[in-house]
């Protein structure tokens, strides 16, 4: 069993057909690159909360997991100031522990990656879904993905394109972003960022290149140095992400049909292959991302091109083993669709993926004793081509960006039974390609 991570992260939406393809050198298709990931869960949202003990977690206060929190009020009677109980950073899966709401003072923010060059951020009511414009900052070449260490108050993301890049950012309390520098990728048409738990290290999946990448976090301002090591995992990899240990990276490569899996040392910011090196998928599955449970036992992964959701089992030394595959549409569905995110609900009892065609979020209960999964069902996301959503860390509120359509829709999400019920609530934002939601003090 590992100790988890604190997590965050977004969704995604309804409505027409999706492109096939997602991404490569500038992310142009629609239906987009690395969708996912976690803000938090799938991007190790580094280091210990401020004031908590959320290891690698987004929670300033310490406060992130299982409660329904509205508006800083534990409802649900979570204990305020808890320990926020296991998450995936980044990308996230939110903790499933006893947590006492937002912090005293603390505010829910989502920030988007978009097409248009923007990294745009929006203050959100956990109750209702509400969002309110905070305003946008010029990001460099499609940041179609964003990576968050609040506690250490930065903000990373990807520019896809060819070169690949990444941008360092100063992350303010009031979501105002900086620029700090921005350095290479290695690789072409970077997907995915995420920060490792100890918050020294940023992880950069290239698409278009097909390798990973280590970058050094500089120990002054946050910025970034020249890459530590550089991987070949496979074609179109598609995320990294690091265990709530730190001590293992998963890398699934969607062209090649695995997920490669690596021992990462955090003193020397380098990536050596486990054995076996890789777990593969069933031929053209298309294996996009992965996320972690909150105790740690179980890994979900979605693939793209034969819709399905794999649960894997997580070995005590970190490797997987697949455990149990199911559809991510509804039956008798036949028209075009490709899968996007997967996130674990904060509570660790659900999984969800999104579906870019069929325009739906579908929902999984959770077996915890032997990882089978059971459907729950299916939600509208309000928009065409989900390509990411993000769950808050109260596990109330799900954000579903809509690529196809330039939406962000809110869903309701009910901690019992898993179901998920659109709120009405949308922001409009150019081609939005990441959604994640962090708590600033």
């Amino acid at each position: 069993m590992r100790t988890p991570l604190v997590a965050l992260l977004l969704v995604c939406s309804c409505g027409t057909v999706p492109s096939v393809d997602d991404g490569g050198a500038g992310g142009s298709a629609a239906g987009g690159n690395a969708a996912g990931g976690n803000a938090a869960g799938g991007n190790a949202a580094g280091g210990n909360a401020a004031g908590g003990n959320a290891a690698g977690g987004n929670a300033a206060g310490g406060n992130i997991a299982g409660g329904n929190a509205a508006g800083g009020n534990a409802a649900g009677g979570n204990a305020a100031g808890g320990n926020a109980a296991g998450g995936n950073a980044a990308g996230g899966n939110a903790a499933g522990g006893a947590a006492g709401g937002a912090p005293v003072g603390s505010r829910l923010v989502a920030f988007v990656g978009s097409g248009n060059g923007t990294i745009t951020a929006w203050g959100v009511n956990v109750a209702t879904g509400a969002m309110t414009a905070l305003g946008p900052t010029a990001a460099g070449a499609n940041p179609s993905f964003l990576a968050f260490d609040v506690p250490r108050s930065r903000l990373y993301a990807v520019n896809e394109g060819n070169p690949g890049q990444v941008a360092a950012f100063a992350l303010g309390a009031d979501a105002g972003l900086t620029l700090l520098n921005r350095v290479s990728s290695q690789g072409a048409g970077p997907a995915h960022v995420s920060v490792d738990p100890s918050g020294r290290w940023v992880m950069v999946a290239n698409y278009t290149g097909g390798n990973v990448a280590v970058l050094p976090v500089r120990p002054g301002d946050g910025g970034l140095g020249p890459a530590s090591d550089v991987q070949a995992s496979g074609g179109q990899a598609h995320q990294i992400l690091a265990d709530a240990t730190g001590h293992v990276a998963y890398v699934p490569c969607k062209a090649a049909n695995y997920v490669a899996q690596y021992r990462f040392d955090a003193d020397a910011g380098t990536l050596s292959p486990l054995a076996p090196a890789t777990v593969a998928t069933a031929a053209g599955a298309g294996p996009r991302h992965l996320a972690l449970h909150p105790g740690g036992q179980w890994a979900f992964l979605i693939n793209e091109l034969d819709d399905t959701l794999t649960s894997l089992r997580v070995g005590a030394d970190g490797r997987l083993t697949p455990v149990d595959t199911k559809s991510t549409l509804p039956a008798g569905f036949t028209g075009a669709n490709t899968s996007a995110e997967v996130q674990v609900h904060p509570n660790g009892r659900f999984v969800f993926g999104s579906n870019r065609g069929h325009n739906s979020i579908v929902g999984f209960s959770i077996d915890q004793q032997t990882g089978a999964l059971a459907l729950v069902g299916h939600a509208p996301t309000g928009g065409n081509q989900p390509r990411h959503f993000d769950i808050d860390p109260s596990g109330q509120l799900m954000l579903v960006g809509n690529q196809g359509s330039g939406t962000v829709h809110a869903l309701g999400i009910n901690p019992t039974t898993g179901v998920l019920t659109p709120l009405g609530q949308r922001a409009m934002v150019n081609a939005p390609a990441f959604v994640g939601m962090t708590l600033l003090p």
